[in-house]
């Protein structure tokens, strides 16, 4: 005898909290073992040749805990890292993070939260006129 289940029935609250459980898994899945950072690469400035490369993590966070990522913009101009305390400003569209934050060795890191807002997080690190972006997922 076979037998049928009727999801929104048989389960308190139908596929509410089933489905967005199966979803987290499956975004789990997809965006953990992948950089989630943007494919296109700013073009060095023709004046100081700066590029900058930023990458996060983790970059998957839950919006409810205290859980931060690590945001690290690493700026190379002509190939060798900036000179030390050089600035670079970060922005986000959730969250926050740290507004700015200066070099050593090419690097400058910032600490992103996202404060309980659930979504997809751009952050922006930016030297002069050059800027990268890395996506951080909120749920």
């Amino acid at each position: 005898m076979k037998m049928k289940m009727n999801v929104a029935k048989d389960f308190p609250g139908g596929l509410g909290l089933l489905a967005d459980m199966a979803f987290l898994l499956l975004l789990a899945t997809i965006l953990v073992p992948v950089s989630c950072r943007s494919t296109a690469r700013p073009e060095p400035e023709p004046s100081g040749g700066i590029t900058v490369s930023v990458d996060a993590v983790p970059l998957l966070l839950k919006a409810d805990s205290s859980a931060i990522s690590t945001i690290w913009a690493t700026v190379l101009e002509k190939g060798q890292p900036v000179q030390d305390s050089t600035r670079v400003n970060f922005v986000t569209t959730v969250g926050t993070i740290s507004a700015e934050a200066l070099t050593r060795d090419g690097l400058a890191t910032a600490i992103f939260s996202p404060n309980g807002e659930a979504g997809l997080a751009a952050i922006i690190a930016q030297v002069r006129a050059v800027r990268d972006t890395v996506m951080v997922t909120v749920y």
